[in-house]
């Protein structure tokens, strides 16, 4: 919808146009790209819906809300806003995760799906289970042709029209035209019956039979009485070359004249009429001539007559008989209305045949859709199902791969293109020993000679490393063609590894082995490169696992290789959009900026960027804005998931120039809230991962300078700091929520009030560094916490991030939902004791605070 439409609709349901809050939603739109694509020039790359992503979604309102508050209330922004997104969506609320996803702008845009055939090809079949949408020019000429409309009514009303056309434009004149034919011949045709008579009398004449007078008179008298027609009106007249008047029935009063001078009245050329007829017959003996004359046998009315004359030249006479144009039109009109009657029974038996066929074609059309999106349904709850699973999968069809999920390609490095190869099967699987029975399975089983199976195997990935992986393999039917579904599962770890203690052995230098990754990841020359080499991560925490290396060194390793991953995504990026046009840098957030990521980690960045008035400020934000939706977009492909928060640099609420950021802090310290508190947490936990680190430090800067303008946030902070309690009952035990009828405990929350901690004494000392345990550290420096609590801080820390790390590892392998929720089923007696003594010493943290910043001890500890 337009701007004003928009406008125009938020008006009529809520008394409020809302006109810079419409502008504001469709602030990223470029309208020059659009209007090249509207004209058929569609520029490279170009999305004309790529905007909606930083605002059309649910996040976006919170921003709306710091936006325009003071302007309109709460309730009138979140109308306005809530609207503007509806009429764009069908009455749908996006969130932003939803723009990821290839059909939502197709769905919900100019989803138009192209009719299949009964039976698809391979190609068919392959661009159906990808999804692929269609170019912005084939989806609007689909919009209109694939119309019900368009392809039944449009069709039957045209040839409805043109059978009406035949009729009046052809059949019609022809029938005129053909009735004027056959009078002319029947003139014709009946002067020369007349002339015979006047040979007849002049045969007569020659024989001696008649006297000249004689013959003459009896033709005349016979000629006299001779009709024809209906009403035995229509007469023969005769003049002779002079001309001058022989006979004429109705008109005596003329024999005998001459004719020389007469003139047809209704002719105001002044044509004269009777020279005409001897024209005509000294020119070609006889002929045709249109004039008016009197009608029938009344003098007071004339009318328009064709004649045919006829020369005599043995009596120097012309005969003549004519028939009135009137009488003419009278048999076409009753011709025309016969014809009509019968058009009319005919076109009133198409008409029911073809509404009968259009109603039938309704049903059979609206049944036809409804079956297509019954079944691009079941395609996209099929597709959702498969990209949110931990195993990857393969969907061939005769033998050839047409689909393969997200985990499968990030598994084994391949892209979907790729994966198209007919010899792919023995590229993935190789020629060893553990294969042989998989690929014997295999070639019976696309030949349909082999049933469902599951087998241990050998995947390799495209830079030859080789995976333990259980394959299982499945029918299905696709349009008439015989599919299987091949699973991929890869064999990580055990579930041994979930208890306190793991498994101890000599220490090995894995060093070596994580700079070599890091080599390679920096010498990728596209993203599919980083995903290859991301693979190996995997191998590497399993051997550092299997050695016995500390919380510490695993936090280093995936945060380091994170860090790697961040730079080369950026590079990448920048070489695809072109250089920033100001300086700026990539802040890593949370537990991202903290190096205490799990292998199931998910994205906290953003962006800040120079003040700078050398460009428009509309533009610098549009760059990076589409900047930090290519980073995030290959950290996605490479991993590391969108955050659910939206806690990422494409979102505009956290690409921000230098001062945005500064004022958006002093916001949040200027007026603490609960809401204000959790945005602290985020952006007080950063590090500039890439690009200028001044920009980075000013932000640590600029809270340090707040917080000598407000000394009491601190204390406002230590306070919501309390909220955060170890999960104990009331009696001492563990505190579980159930889940899927299973009892579980929440190892990130266990984790939060450490956090907290370290937090608030990093704030308190001006300490940058955002690693928790090296808080910790720098802390015990300052002497604000002895050596024995810094000791027993760190213990309860690694012990449980090393908990949620194996928990989430056991859950992926396990083929769960992985999240931070650990099933205390799992555990045996000792591992659950062992647990509940770890998390009721989180306590002494609260306690700390409390003494420290509000003068008192807690009572609820």
């Amino acid at each position: 919808m337009k701007l004003e439409e928009h406008a125009k609709h938020t008006e009529e349901l809520f008394g409020i146009p809302g006109e810079d809050i419409h502008k504001w939603l469709d602030g990223f739109f470029d309208a020059s790209a659009f209007d090249k694509l509207l004209a058929g020039q569609r520029p490279a790359g170009y999305d004309p819906y790529s905007h909606r992503k930083f605002r059309h979604c649910v996040e976006g309102l919170e921003e709306a809300y710091e936006k325009f508050e003071g302007k309109y209330t709460r309730e009138e922004i979140k109308n306005i806003f809530e609207t503007h997104i509806k009429d764009d969506y069908q009455g749908y609320l996006p969130k932003r995760e939803d723009f990821e996803n290839d059909t939502f702008t197709e769905k919900y845009h100019i989803a138009t799906e192209a009719d299949d055939e009964k039976i698809l090809s391979f190609e068919e079949l392959t661009d159906y289970f990808q999804g692929k949408s269609y170019n912005y020019q084939k989806k609007k000429t689909e919009k209109y042709s694939d119309s019900f409309a368009i392809r039944i009514v449009l069709p039957t009303v045209f040839a409805l029209i043109l059978f009406i056309s035949y009729i009046f434009l052809y059949v019609v004149p022809v029938f005129e035209n053909n009735m004027l034919n056959q009078k002319k011949l029947m003139v014709k045709e009946l002067t020369a019956t007349a002339a015979s008579v006047i040979t007849h009398y002049q045969v007569l004449e020659e024989r001696g039979e008649l006297s000249p007078e004689e013959a003459k008179q009896r033709t005349i008298d016979e000629i006299k009485t001779m009709r024809y027609d209906s009403q035995n009106k229509n007469y023969f007249f005769i003049i002779d070359m002079t001309p001058k008047m022989i006979v004429h029935p109705y008109r005596p009063e003329l024999t005998g004249k001459d004719l020389s001078n007469y003139t047809d009245k209704e002719d105001k050329s002044g044509r004269k009429l009777f020279i005409e007829f001897v024209r005509i017959v000294e020119s070609n003996g006889e002929g045709y001539i249109t004039y008016n004359w009197q009608w029938k046998d009344d003098p007071n009315k004339t009318a328009p007559k064709l004649s045919y004359v006829k020369g005599i030249p043995e009596r120097g006479w012309i005969i003549g008989t004519g028939v009135y144009i009137k009488d003419i039109e009278d048999e076409i009109e009753t011709l025309k209305m016969n014809i009509f009657k019968i058009f009319g029974v005919i076109t009133d038996g198409l008409i029911i045949l073809i509404v009968y066929f259009l109603i039938q074609s309704k049903r059979d059309e609206t049944d036809r859709k409804r079956a297509e999106a019954g079944q691009k349904e079941v395609k996209d709850r099929y597709r959702a199902l498969v990209e949110s699973s931990n195993e990857g999968y393969l969907l061939a069809v005769d033998g050839r791969v047409i689909y393969s999920n997200f985990k499968l390609q990030q598994m084994l490095g391949y892209t979907s293109e790729e994966l198209y190869q007919t010899d792919i099967w023995n590229i993935i699987f190789p020629d060893v020993e553990n294969n042989s029975k998989l690929k014997e399975h295999l070639t019976n089983l696309f030949k349909n000679d082999a049933d469902s199976g599951e087998f241990e195997a050998i995947a390799a990935d495209s830079v030859g490393n080789h995976l333990d992986v259980i394959i299982t393999t499945s029918r299905i039917f696709l349009s008439e063609k015989q599919g299987h579904v091949i699973s991929l599962r890869p064999i990580i770890i055990r579930k041994s590894y979930l208890g306190v203690e793991t498994a101890k052995s000599i220490a090995t230098d894995y060093k070596p082995i994580h700079d070599s990754l890091i080599k390679e990841i920096r010498e990728s020359n596209r993203i599919g490169h980083v995903v290859q080499n991301m693979n190996k991560l995997p191998g590497i925490i399993r051997k550092m696992i299997d050695t016995g290396a500390k919380p510490e060194a695993l936090c280093m390793v995936i945060g380091t290789t994170y860090d790697e991953v961040i730079v080369r995504c950026i590079e990448l990026s920048i070489e695809e959009i072109g250089q920033p046009p100001v300086t700026f840098a990539f802040l890593s957030l949370g537990s991202n900026a903290r190096h205490e990521m799990t292998m199931s980690s998910d994205q906290d960045n953003a962006i800040i960027f120079e003040d700078t008035t050398q460009a428009p400020p509309d533009k610098i934000r549009v760059y990076f804005l589409k900047l930090g939706d290519r980073i995030c977009s290959k950290l996605n492909s490479a991993g590391y998931d969108f955050c659910p928060g939206g806690i990422m640099a494409l979102n505009p609420k956290w690409c921000l120039s230098e001062k945005e950021w500064h004022k958006r802090l002093k916001n949040v310290m200027n007026a603490p809230t609960p809401d204000g508190f959790l945005e602290f947490n985020v952006f007080f936990d950063l590090k500039c991962t890439y690009g200028n680190s001044d920009l980075a430090n000013s932000i640590h800067s600029q809270i340090q300078l707040l917080m000598q303008e407000y000394p009491l946030f601190i204390s406002y902070y230590a306070q919501n700091a309390l909220i955060y309690k170890p999960p104990l009952n009331v009696f001492g035990g563990l505190k579980t929520e159930l889940q899927d009828g299973t009892r579980t405990l929440n190892l990130k929350d266990a984790l939060r009030p450490i956090e907290i901690f370290s937090r608030i004494y990093a704030l308190k000392h001006g300490i940058d560094n955002p690693s928790t345990i090296k808080r910790l550290k720098e802390i015990r420096k300052k002497e604000d916490i002895p050596e024995e609590f810094y000791k027993v801080a760190v213990y309860i820390f690694n012990n449980i991030w090393q908990l949620r790390f194996f928990n989430q590892i056991f859950q992926h392998t396990s083929l769960r939902k992985v999240n931070d929720e650990l099933d205390i089923e799992e555990l045996n007696d000792l591992e659950v004791e062992h647990l509940k003594q770890v998390i009721s010493r989180i306590s002494m943290f609260r306690r700390q605070i409390s003494l420290d910043f509000l003068g008192r001890i807690t009572t609820d500890l």
